[in-house]
């Protein structure tokens, strides 16, 4: 749970611009007493350019439903007011799950608390609060939100950032390295505490950032639920029935039983290399390359040198063709 209660204390934390005027109100809604909560509808409301949750759980919807069905809904949507499209009044800071819920049960209008939001540090932070506040994002989405806030730290505190070279700085202070930019680490570590994230920067370094080296196979199935010890195990098979086979039903392995099974294929597929016999022309070319590495070439015709070369030439040609069709 994020220790801001509110965006304000979240503001005051990061010493930002004074607050500018309060926008008036659009057309159409009704304001309540206090101003910060409007009565908006929904379809003018757009997703959230910081929601870092990749996929939205049908099993989650379907119960917020039938809650709102017995129980109504009494709360609000947290949103920030939007200018740049006109098909929009709002974008979601967090809720877009119950707002989903809502507009399937027939809602179109709503009780929504209006933000102010000051940079993008501050969307990105505060979205990322709401967001994991009631469900915890998966290890694959919650890893970037946290590298996309790290990012937007550095742009707005020091004015520039490199995205690309955050895995390196990360991976420098967890090694407690001592060559370093120190106002990017000092940055990063400020931010990281100001944000309480559930992980460690050198568990972070550790067992987060392979994670952006997966294929995408396995980053969708991180983002669907898959323990990321497993995908990351999963990720050593090459063989693609086998890997296949693995992530469809690792969802319901315990990560030990993942690591043995990738164990297994992996002795599967040595034994099975060890058992194929070599192909006889290429026994052939190999002892014939051997005899090739004797030869004295200054002592042979010219002749001979240019068609051997020749051969050669042939040789690299064909395997170039062989391999541009693989």
């Amino acid at each position: 749970m994020s220790k801001f209660k509110n965006i304000k204390s979240w503001n005051s934390a990061v010493e930002i611009s004074p607050k500018p005027e309060e926008a008036p109100a659009q057309s159409g809604e009704k304001l309540l007493a206090d101003k910060k909560f409007v009565e908006g509808k929904l379809d003018r409301i757009r997703r959230g350019r910081k929601q870092y949750r990749s996929h939205t759980e049908e099993d989650h919807i379907l119960q917020l439903m039938a809650s709102f069905r017995e129980h109504g809904f009494t709360g609000s949507l947290p949103v920030i007011r939007v200018e740049d499209d006109e098909n929009y009044e709002y974008e979601y800071l967090g809720g877009h799950t119950t707002g989903e819920a809502l507009k399937r049960l027939g809602y179109t209008t709503v009780l929504l608390s209006v933000e102010e939001v000051k940079n993008p540090l501050a969307l990105a932070e505060f979205s990322y609060q709401l967001n994991g506040a009631n469900r915890p994002l998966n290890a694959l989405d919650d890893t970037l939100a946290i590298l996309d806030i790290l990012s937007e730290a550095l742009l707005l505190q020091l004015g520039e950032v490199d995205p690309n070279e955050l895995p390196t700085l990360i991976r420098q202070i967890a090694r407690n390295t001592a060559k370093v930019d120190l106002a990017k680490v000092d940055c990063i570590k400020t931010t990281w505490e100001r944000n309480k994230f559930g992980i460690s920067i050198k568990s972070f370094a550790a067992s987060r950032l392979p994670l952006l080296q997966l294929e995408e196979d396995l980053k969708e199935a991180v983002q669907r639920g898959m323990s990321p010890v497993s995908a990351i195990e999963i990720n050593k098979v090459n063989q693609e029935g086998a890997r296949a086979e693995l992530i469809e039903n690792a969802m319901e392995m315990p990560v030990a039983e993942v690591k043995q099974s990738v164990k297994e294929i992996a002795a599967h597929s040595s034994l099975r290399s060890s058992r194929e016999p070599e192909w006889e022309p290429l026994k052939a070319f190999r002892a014939v390359s051997t005899r090739v590495g004797k030869i004295d070439f200054t002592a042979i015709p010219s002749a001979k040198k240019t068609a051997l070369a020749q051969a050669i030439e042939k040789v690299q040609q064909l395997v170039e063709e062989i391999e541009a069709l693989s």
